[in-house]
């Protein structure tokens, strides 16, 4: 339960998939809506709300005695803020989860967060290839050797003749490759200009989903008024944290703007680190590339479909995942532990993605799917795995091995098992 908390706080909680709500306002049972009660002792309104709230069986946790006294202001900096740094912004939030998590175990709870994937994924991979050139004479051939999991980035100015020709090629994922010529314009203009164009693409059942920014748009206009647009989703080459929703309301699927922070391809002999670290790990790959760049998808995709190495990884598409995203941040979940194992109840939509909770003990992870709206686990049908490269956060929050890649990619190293076979199976190595 939360209870005057900073916003950055409930939105952290909601990526990283902890079950959060705020604390009403009439009076609680000492055995109603939750256990745990955050607040936030800078704030007068927060410390009397959490003394009722003790008065009523709540175990208060001050949100400021979570983090080092350093980092403690940075907390606020976990709002939706464009370009920040992946390690500073990631270190903060991790620090804090961590803290949380340490705290709710030390008092004989359980922590249970709504995995980052649809199950039985532990990763996932989403390619983007930006058309760099409106002539589009590359496109069928591109679209005919790409699987159907990559995002074609186009330019929004497409005419008539050019349309028909992706609306031939089959392509399921679309979206608008914008450059700094349209960005100039202002923020009504754009919106005017894009209302025209969307239904140019509509009339051939045509309907991007995103936009591929090849930098910060400070003067963008509202996610609200893109989402209208029929808009969901925007792609920055960035070193962020993978992917974050900016939802002015909060649980309103449709009004859910994500925003993905890619990373350009490395070089062709870094596929493997790349792909082994991200899938130990559980982050995801955000990957952005032009058509001159192709063939390095094509090989990239390969290597990641291959069974013997990445059985879960999960191969989607930049409007897929942001449609996931949305949705998975409007599941409510609650948690009760129980003599016998944990007692989960869920609301949300159950028709379109297999959901999946993860239990975690320590270090060490279970994963089980979430199929019903409830649910009765046994502690003595858990299996645990140790999960020393995951962080009880998920992907919002990526270990220090993934940071490390992504700031420092020339610094790969072959010291895994797992990597060392698929370097193996490469030269043509035997097992």
């Amino acid at each position: 339960m939360l209870a005057g908390t900073p916003r950055a706080v409930a939105d952290l909680l909601c990526e990283a998939g902890i079950p959060a709500a705020e604390l009403p306002d009439v009076p609680l049972l000492a055995a109603g809506t939750g256990r745990f009660l955050l607040f936030d002792s800078r704030n007068t309104r927060s410390t009397a709300r959490a003394r009722r709230a003790v008065a009523q069986g709540l175990t208060a946790i001050d949100v400021q005695a979570l983090l080092p006294e350093t980092a403690r202001p940075s907390i606020l900096s976990l709002e939706h803020e464009p370009g920040q740094n992946l390690a500073t912004e990631s270190v903060t939030a991790g620090a804090f989860l961590a803290g949380l998590k340490a705290v709710v175990e030390n008092l004989g709870g359980a922590w249970v967060r709504i995995a980052d994937y649809p199950f039985p994924f532990q990763s996932a991979i989403a390619i983007g290839i930006q058309h760099v050139s409106e002539e589009l004479t590359d496109f069928a051939g591109i679209a005919a050797t790409l699987p159907h999991q990559a995002t074609h980035f186009v330019s929004s100015r497409l005419r008539a003749e050019r349309l028909a020709a992706i609306a031939q090629s089959g392509v399921v994922d679309l979206g608008w490759q914008i450059d700094a010529d349209e960005r100039h314009d202002s923020a009504r203009r754009i919106l005017s200009h894009w209302t025209t164009r969307q239904q140019r693409f509509a009339d051939l059942q045509l309907a991007p989903a995103g936009v591929a920014l090849d930098g910060e748009w400070e003067d963008a206009p509202s996610s609200h008024k893109l989402v209208q647009l029929g808009l969901r989703y925007s792609c920055h080459q960035s070193p962020g944290i993978a992917c974050r929703a900016v939802s002015r309301h909060r649980g309103e699927v449709e009004s859910t703007w994500i925003r993905f922070n890619t990373l350009a391809l490395p070089p062709q002999e870094w596929f493997l680190e790349w792909v082994g670290e991200h899938y130990q790990s559980g982050c995801p790959l955000f990957l952005m590339t032009t058509t001159e760049r192709v063939h390095l998808a094509q090989e990239l995709l390969r290597l990641s479909s291959d069974a013997r190495r990445c059985t879960l990884m999960w191969q989607t598409n930049f409007g897929m995942f942001a449609r996931w995203w949305a949705l998975r941040r409007q599941l409510k979940l609650s948690v009760w532990r129980t003599d016998e194992g944990y007692e989960v109840h869920a609301s949300g939509d159950f028709g379109q993605f297999d959901w999946a909770i993860e239990i975690w003990r320590g270090q060490h992870r279970a994963t089980l799917p979430l199929r019903t709206t409830e649910m009765t686990v046994s502690d003595h049908g858990l299996i645990f795995a140790q999960s020393p490269k995951r962080t009880p956060a998920g992907c919002t929050t990526p270990g220090e091995n993934v940071r490390n890649l992504v700031a420092h990619p020339e610094q790969l190293r072959l010291q895994d098992p797992f990597l060392n076979k698929a370097r193996f199976r490469r030269k043509g190595h035997p097992e």
